[in-house]
C-alpha cells in the first residue's frame, strides 16, 4: 500500500510540474512584454544628450552627490598622490522617465545602460593620472516617479600636498574635489546625498599604514563643487622600531668613544662606522619623503645634527690620539698651552701653587739607576734643595762615570726600563718632564 501511495503521488506531481513550468513561462513572457513595452514607450523620442529640464527658464537641476570610501589603497608621500577606491552616489530627477505602474504590470523600477539616459558629467578636478572617468559604468536605476540613481565604482589617484615636518608622527589632509565639467551653477546645483555632509565610512576596509580620523565635506554653491577632506594619521610603530630607536642608540654609541683608552686604535674605527650608519639612514629618509623645500622633517634635522656631532667626535678623537702619542723627543709644549694650564686656568679656578717645593728632580730612567747605584759607581749623590715657586729650575748636574765602568753603566742603562722601575713608570716620568719643560 505504501509503495502504491508513493507511486500515485509521483504520477500526480509529475503531471503538475509541466503545468507549473508552462504558467511560469507565461508569467515571465507577460512581464518581459510589459517591461519591453515600457522601455519602448519611455525612450520614444528621448534624447540622452539633453539635460532633463522642462525649458531653459526652469530652475537648475538638483543633483544629490555622495561619496563612499571603500579602501585607502596607498598614500605616496614622495609623489604626493593618494590612491583610493570609492563608490559615487548620484541622484536626480528626470521628468521624461515617469510612468504609471498600473499600465505596465506593476513595474515600479527598471535598470538601463548608461548610454541610454542623460548622465551628469561629474569628474574629479584634482586628478593626478589624467583618468577623470569612473572605472566601471554600471546601470542606472530608474523609479516610476522619475527618480534616477547611479552608483558607479571608481579608483582615483588624486593629488595631495604632503606635510612631512613631524614624520613619522604626522597627519595628512587630502582632498577630493568633485564638480561638473561643463555645467555651471545656474544649470546644476550640487547638494549632499541624504544630508550626509562627509564621506560614508560604513564599508571602509581599515588600512595597516593609515588611520582615518575624520572625513568631512565642504559644499561650494557659488561654483557648484563638493570638496571631501580626508584626514589621516600614520601608524608610526614600524618607523619607530626601524628608524628612530637605531638612530638614538647610534647617537649614544658615538659618545661612548670617549670611554675607550687613547691608545686603542678602535676609537677612530668606531666613530667612522657610526658615521656610515647615519649616512645610510639619511638615504633611507630621503627615499621615503618628497624632496620639498617648504618644510624640513624633524627626523632629517635630528639625523643631520647627529651627523655633525659624530664628525666633531672624530676630530676630537684625532686630536686626543695625536696628543697622547706625543713625547719629549718629538714635540715641545707650546707656550700658549703652558700659559693656559699653568697660569690662566689656576687663576680662573682659584687654585694656588705652593710657595716652596722640594727640589728632587728626576731625569729619566738612566739617571734613576745612577742615583740608586751611586755608591758602586763612585758617583756623588745630588743633595735635595728647596727653591721658591717663582725661581727657575737650574740645569741638572751631569754625573761622570769612571772610564773603566762606562761599559757596565751602558749595560745598566739599557736595563733601566725594566729595573728598578717599570716601562710604564718611565713613560709617565718622561711625560712629566715634557710638561715641566
Amino acid at each position: 500500500l505504501v509503495r502504491i501511495s508513493i507511486t500515485m503521488h509521483q504520477r500526480y506531481y509529475g503531471q503538475l510540474l509541466p503545468i507549473f513550468i508552462f504558467l511560469l513561462e507565461i508569467f515571465t513572457a507577460l512581464c518581459s512584454e510589459d517591461e519591453d513595452r515600457l522601455m519602448i514607450d519611455l525612450f520614444r523620442g528621448y534624447n540622452s544628450l539633453v539635460q532633463p529640464i522642462a525649458n531653459a527658464n526652469s530652475t537648475p537641476l538638483l543633483l544629490r552627490f555622495g561619496l563612499q570610501l571603500i579602501l585607502l589603497i596607498n598614500l605616496d608621500e614622495k609623489n604626493q598622490i593618494m590612491h583610493t577606491n570609492v563608490w559615487l552616489t548620484l541622484k536626480w530627477y528626470d521628468f521624461q522617465m515617469r510612468w504609471n505602474p498600473v499600465n505596465y504590470g506593476e513595474i515600479r523600477q527598471i535598470r538601463v545602460a548608461t548610454d541610454k539616459v542623460w548622465l551628469p558629467d561629474i569628474v574629479l578636478f584634482n586628478n593626478a593620472d589624467g583618468n577623470y572617468e569612473v572605472s566601471y559604468h554600471s546601470n542606472v536605476v530608474i523609479d516610476h516617479d522619475g527618480k534616477m540613481l547611479w552608483v558607479p565604482p571608481a579608483i582615483y589617484k588624486s593629488s595631495c600636498i604632503i606635510d612631512v615636518e613631524y614624520f613619522p608622527f604626522d597627519e595628512q589632509v587630502c582632498t577630493l574635489l568633485f564638480g561638473s565639467w561643463t555645467y555651471n551653477e545656474r544649470e546644476i546645483i550640487l547638494s549632499f546625498n541624504d544630508g550626509v555632509e562627509g564621506v560614508d565610512l560604513q564599508d571602509y576596509s581599515f588600512s595597516s599604514i593609515w588611520d582615518i580620523i575624520e572625513a568631512p565635506a565642504v559644499l561650494t554653491r557659488q561654483k557648484s563643487r563638493i570638496e571631501f577632506r580626508i584626514r589621516v594619521r600614520r601608524k608610526s610603530l614600524f618607523y619607530t622600531v626601524v628608524l628612530i630607536i637605531p638612530t638614538v642608540l647610534m647617537a649614544f654609541l658615538s659618545m661612548m668613544v670617549f670611554y675607550l683608552p687613547a691608545c686603542a686604535g678602535e676609537k677612530i674605527t668606531l666613530t667612522i662606522n657610526v658615521l656610515l650608519s647615519l649616512v645610510v639612514f639619511l638615504l633611507l629618509v630621503s627615499k621615503i619623503l618628497p624632496p620639498t623645500s617648504s618644510t624640513i622633517p624633524l627626523m632629517a634635522k635630528y639625523l643631520l645634527l647627529t651627523f655633525l656631532l659624530n664628525i666633531i667626535t672624530i676630530l676630537v678623537t684625532v686630536i686626543i690620539i695625536n696628543v697622547f702619542f706625543r713625547g719629549p723627543t718629538t714635540h715641545r709644549m707650546p707656550q700658549w698651552v703652558r700659559h693656559t694650564f699653568l697660569d690662566f686656568l689656576p687663576k680662573m679656578l682659584m687654585m694656588k701653587r705652593p710657595k716652596r717645593v722640594s727640589k728632587q728632580p728626576y731625569y729619566g730612567c738612566v739617571d734613576t739607576f745612577r742615583r740608586n747605584n751611586a755608591s758602586r759607581l763612585n758617583v756623588p749623590q745630588p743633595q735635595p734643595s728647596y727653591l721658591d715657586a717663582n725661581e727657575s729650575i737650574q740645569a741638572v748636574p751631569q754625573y761622570s762615570v769612571p772610564d773603566h765602568q762606562s761599559s757596565e753603566s751602558f749595560a745598566y742603562c739599557q736595563l733601566a726600563g725594566q729595573y728598578p722601575l717599570t716601562r710604564e713608570a718611565c713613560k709617565a716620568i718622561e711625560a712629566i718632564e715634557y710638561i715641566s719643560e
